[in-house]
């Protein structure tokens, strides 16, 4: 098992929460955290794939102190219930890192009426991040800044927003939609970072570049050759996690909240992405969708914080 080389190293064991971390780049990233002595928590939607990762990343960095839980993150519903177990189970958390995400070769829509990649790549990260707010500043007390570290893509250059058709319903794509998804994340983490304290939490995006997993595999014949040509260039996962690792671990991010990195520079994303009244606008159409009051959220966890 490939573990990412070794970061800075870090003065206390952190609790860290990572999605989609049952392979690829999510597995890589605990398997690096572990490495530093953190304690990993690996969310997946696979009962034995993610349990097979998790016993795997012990065995490979003798860290005792890896642990999984299982929810489909495509589900309001079932990613509430899993919010309400972290909190309970880590009532203090350092790093989340939203990383699960996919392509979808046709639309559809989850149980819930959400088209599907909006709500795994979109609304699952924008939520489970509000539910773990009080977890982010407990942690953020004694420790800060938490972080919460948003996997995008240079993908979201080719996003194409229409907002009064948030699913797609005029017009689906595969690549469309997930370039479009991938532009959300970087609105959120810009929207996130302008509600909340940078010195007690830092929320950043990243691109990992194209990396060797099995993204897009789920689409049968054509997103297996999708994923032939992409391997032409790809890098290891352990490649990718890089840049998620070093945010977490290094101080110089700080200054930069709601930014944007790619191989651990900071990087000017899209036009688009640079659009702030979009950003606030998505913010405010994802609270409605998830059902969540997000600005009370965040004056919870951090009272007397001012509100764009």
């Amino acid at each position: 098992m490939s573990i990412p080389d070794q970061h800075t190293p870090v003065a206390r064991p952190r609790t860290v929460v990572i999605s989609g971390a049952s392979d690829g780049i999510g597995r890589a990233t605990a398997a690096g955290f572990a490495a530093r002595g953190d304690q990993v928590v690996l969310l997946g939607r696979n009962e034995a794939k993610t349990a097979a990762a998790a016993r795997a990343i012990m065995s490979a960095t003798g860290n005792p102190g890896i642990s999984w839980q299982i929810a489909d993150l495509s589900s309001l519903e079932a990613g509430a219930e899993l919010a309400d177990r972290l909190r309970v189970a880590h009532p203090r958390l350092d790093v989340l890192v939203n990383n699960a995400g996919a392509m979808f070769r046709r639309r559809e829509l989850t149980p819930e009426g959400l088209e599907r990649t909006v709500a795994l790549n979109h609304l699952a990260a924008f939520a489970l991040t509000l539910r773990l707010l009080p977890s982010l500043a407990a942690a953020a007390e004694t420790h800060p800044p938490a972080r919460v570290i948003t996997v995008s893509s240079r993908a979201h250059q080719h996003g194409r927003v229409d907002l009064e058709d948030l699913h797609f319903a005029r017009g689906y794509g595969a690549w469309r939609a997930y370039g479009t998804t991938k532009l959300y994340n970087l609105w959120f983490t810009a929207a996130l970072a302008a509600r909340v304290p940078a010195d007690r939490l830092l929320a950043v995006a990243m691109h990992p570049g194209v990396v060797r997993t099995r993204f897009a595999t789920n689409n049968g014949v054509w997103g297996r050759w999708q994923r032939r040509i992409m391997d032409l260039v790809s890098v290891t996962p352990a490649a990718g996690a890089d840049t998620i690792l070093w945010l977490a671990d290094d101080a110089g991010p700080r200054s930069f909240p709601g930014s944007y990195w790619v191989r651990r520079q900071r990087t000017t994303p899209s036009r688009a992405a640079q659009n702030r009244s979009a950003a606030e606008r998505l913010w405010t159409m994802s609270a409605d969708l998830t059902g969540l009051d997000a600005d009370a959220l965040v004056q919870a966890a951090f009272p007397q914080r001012h509100l764009p």
